[in-house]
């Protein structure tokens, strides 16, 4: 006995299978690049954090920044359906080394997208 084709509930007819394209292979996690932002503004003391989801613990997010060298002062702004964060450091350079060595960190309160950090 033949096996029986499947069952197409729409068409009613048999239809043949179709075979799965084999996807890529996925480089490995060393030969990545970090994400250069061609609209960053140029470099200042003063951090605009972004992708943070609505649920962030602020708590939790002072507890990231407020560790790093040159920390000064951060400031949560909640809106409707976005949250966003300013934060200060004493210069340009503790700045720049905290959004290099951030960007893109999840803090698991805001969800599973990694923050934006911009000058």
């Amino acid at each position: 006995m033949t096996p029986t084709p499947p069952y197409d509930p729409y068409g009613c007819y048999p239809v043949p299978p179709v075979p799965m394209p084999t996807p890529a292979p996925v480089p490995a996690p060393s030969s990545y690049v970090p994400v250069q932002n061609t609209k960053d503004n140029p470099p200042c003391n003063t951090l605009f954090i972004g992708n943070l989801g609505e649920n962030i613990n602020e708590e939790e997010l002072r507890g990231l920044f407020s560790v790093q060298p040159g920390f000064k002062q951060m400031k949560i702004l909640r809106q409707e359906r976005h949250t966003v964060c300013f934060i200060e450091f004493e210069d340009v350079s503790t700045a720049t080394n905290v959004h290099h060595s951030l960007q893109g960190a999840v803090i698991p309160s805001s969800g599973s997208v990694g923050m934006r950090i911009q000058y």
